[in-house]
């Protein structure tokens, strides 16, 4: 992956939500539990190059205000039970270090699953181009099963192109 295409990265940076423990389908996201009011699931996303627009303000450069539109496939884990997909946009905020493709990407993603829809929102630290570790971002909101949806999302970057999303939704 090119290092502009670190932007797409970002589409993992979302990948992944949800709202009950039990999906329409009866699948369970992996680790499932329920303390204290919270509803915690682990999903897998997959970036796939065919769904991915990168939309550069300077092409050829990491720049300010570049950004990706996307779509992820979901699963219950790696090889696991399809579960639904997601759609996003990411834009550059901030450049740290424009050669290295270093800086934060404003991420906004809707994740379509069986019971419906829910809504993210994250900044996401770029390292010389790649999304790495966990980064943390805010569930703003849902519909259906979703609609009260509230709370957050730790996405662990496995690549640029796929993650585990681990969501802890209250309400």
């Amino acid at each position: 992956m090119r290092k502009l295409g670190i932007v797409a990265a970002v589409a993992v940076a979302g990948g992944v939500t949800f709202g009950t423990a039990t999906l329409a389908s009866g699948n369970s996201p992996q680790g499932s539990n329920h303390h204290h009011g919270t509803r915690t699931f682990t999903i897998y996303a997959l970036l796939a190059a065919d769904r991915l627009a990168l939309l550069p303000v300077t092409p050829g450069q990491f720049s300010l205000g570049t950004r990706s539109i996307f779509s992820d496939d979901l699963f219950t884990s790696k090889g696991g039970k399809s579960l639904g997909s997601d759609g996003g946009v990411c834009a550059v905020t901030r450049i740290t270090n424009a050669a290295t493709a270093s800086g934060v990407m404003e991420c906004e993603v809707t994740f379509s699953l069986p019971n419906g829809d829910i809504t993210t929102q994250q900044l996401n630290t770029l390292t010389n181009g790649n999304l790495t570790g966990t980064q943390l971002g805010a569930i703003t909101g849902g519909t259906r099963a979703y609609r009260n949806a509230k709370g957050e999302i730790a996405v662990k970057f496995l690549s640029n192109d796929e993650s585990y999303a681990t969501f802890s939704l209250t309400g």
